[in-house]
């Protein structure tokens, strides 16, 4: 059976808390809402439970909620936390929301704002299509791969090496409007690895988490190694042997978030 969708909601004022856990549900009715009003309580329930996303205020009874994004990011693979707060532009002006932060909304666009913010966000599984540019070196492996993906809507560029997957997306641009997302093995042939395309899309091509997400199988166990990898710019990682539906549910939350992200942006501009 299939995780249901778990949301963590940290404000101080009960009303707003209940107010945006009617709206989550509104839109998603059977996700798991958990709301707090600290960050202590926040930080507590993370250390012991999955969530899928975190809507937290910047201003908490005890503490601000940016601890709460930095605890994230250095505890825990690729969880979007999103600010929700009358304080934004002041904070972006004096430059005090780093990148811990993965999105935010003033709370002067209102319910409606809210809404349409969080709809981009938590919208069905099924009705989420992309683009994958995929690296497996295994044919075997790359096959049953891309047969999964493709009976989930997901359109799948395949390339045996780093190489190969370099000369497909040779600009910033090309991999932009191609992807939406990169898929592949830890260790391929010619003693390529993941680390090096990561290297080169989040370097060279200067592409981060949200422009161009990264999700990278690997067999290894040891967590100080998963640990580099992800603050190498991995967003996620899925472990080998592969878990089909893990699998299909990391990539879609991946697509789902960046596609929303550049779709604000260019309404943006």
């Amino acid at each position: 059976m299939t995780e249901s969708h778990k949301v963590l909601i940290a404000d101080s004022s009960k009303l707003a808390r209940t107010m945006t856990e009617k709206l989550v549900k509104k839109i998603k009715p059977y996700t798991d809402v958990i709301a707090v009003s600290s960050v202590a309580e926040a930080l507590e329930h993370l250390k012991e439970h999955r969530v899928d996303l975190i809507l937290t205020a910047l201003r908490l009874k005890d503490d601000d909620g940016t601890k709460i994004c930095a605890y994230v990011r250095e505890n825990h693979h690729y969880l979007p936390v999103i600010i929700i707060s009358g304080d934004v532009d002041k904070r972006l002006k004096d430059r005090l929301l780093g990148s811990d932060v993965t999105d935010y909304i003033d709370k002067s666009a209102g319910q409606k704002g809210l809404e349409i913010f969080l709809t981009g966000l938590l919208q069905p599984d099924d009705e989420i299509n992309g683009k994958i540019l995929y690296i497996e070196d295994s044919a075997v492996v790359a096959h049953a791969t891309k047969k999964l993906l493709q009976n989930h809507n997901i359109d799948i560029t395949h390339t045996l090496s780093v190489t190969d997957a370099k000369e497909l997306i040779p600009t910033r641009d090309s991999a932009y409007d191609q992807f939406d997302l990169v898929l592949t093995d830890y260790y391929l042939k010619n003693n390529e690895t993941a680390m090096e395309i990561l290297h080169y899309v989040r370097t060279d091509l200067e592409l981060d988490k949200i422009d161009m997400p990264f999700v990278i199988m690997t067999g290894d166990e040891n967590t100080d190694n998963q640990k580099k990898i992800l603050n190498s710019g991995a967003n996620d990682l899925i472990g080998k042997p592969v878990n089909q539906e893990a699998l299909v549910k990391k990539i879609k939350f991946q697509i789902r978030f960046t596609q929303f992200h550049r779709a604000k942006i260019k309404q943006d501009d």
